[in-house]
């Protein structure tokens, strides 16, 4: 079946939403998933501003049916934007910097690892933002400026499709009736869509 790959490496699509914040951020020191426990204490003023990223949450879709016999989910994503609090202006700069990532986000798909082998993006819906708010619940975080973007990628597919791309499409299918079918019978067949120019 063509166009049916809709297999996501989580893996891939965690290194995609870096590399593609990174490429539109570069003013961003950090750019990271899931900070290890020996890094949760305070951004160094050397990595500020920084974006830590999270997936919180793969919610099961059973409406969504890819016919490929794999599980879609919504997959809700979070950004935590951080901005030193001797950044002049600090309290402006982290409400342009989430609103500046909010906009950018709507609708985005992440990039393809590799795009000339499946498209020029990962196979998933587009991202839905659905939060900008400011984050005070971190004690860690107290002594900065803190915003958290969530979105929902709106669907990811988890496993592996049934379907493969073997073999080749049919380019010009064709038809004939019993019994001018197979081989020797050729000059039976008919387009099975006309050619437009024909009258």
């Amino acid at each position: 079946m063509a166009n049916a790959i809709t297999n996501v490496d989580l893996a891939d699509l965690h290194d995609a939403i870096v590399r593609d914040i990174q490429a539109q951020f570069p003013a961003l020191k950090i750019v990271q998933f899931y900070r290890e426990e020996t890094d949760r204490e305070a951004p160094k003023p050397e990595e500020l501003p920084a974006c830590l990223l999270s997936l919180c949450e793969m919610e099961p879709a059973p409406d969504v049916d890819p016919g490929t016999e794999q599980l879609a989910v919504h997959a809700r994503f979070e950004a935590r934007l951080i901005v030193g609090f001797r950044t002049p202006q600090a309290k402006l700069e982290v409400r342009k910097l989430a609103g500046a990532f909010a906009a950018w986000l709507r609708l985005r798909r992440w990039s393809h690892p590799n795009p000339t082998k499946d498209g020029q993006t990962l196979p998933t819906g587009p991202a839905y933002v659905i939060s900008i708010m400011p984050d005070d619940f971190s004690p860690v975080l107290d002594r900065f400026e803190v915003w958290t973007v969530e979105w929902l990628q709106d669907t990811v597919h988890l496993g592996n499709t049934i379907w493969t791309d073997e073999g080749m499409t049919p380019g010009h299918p064709m038809y004939s009736w019993l019994p001018d079918i197979g081989t020797g019978n050729e000059d039976k067949y008919q387009p099975a869509i006309p050619d437009a120019g024909a009258q």
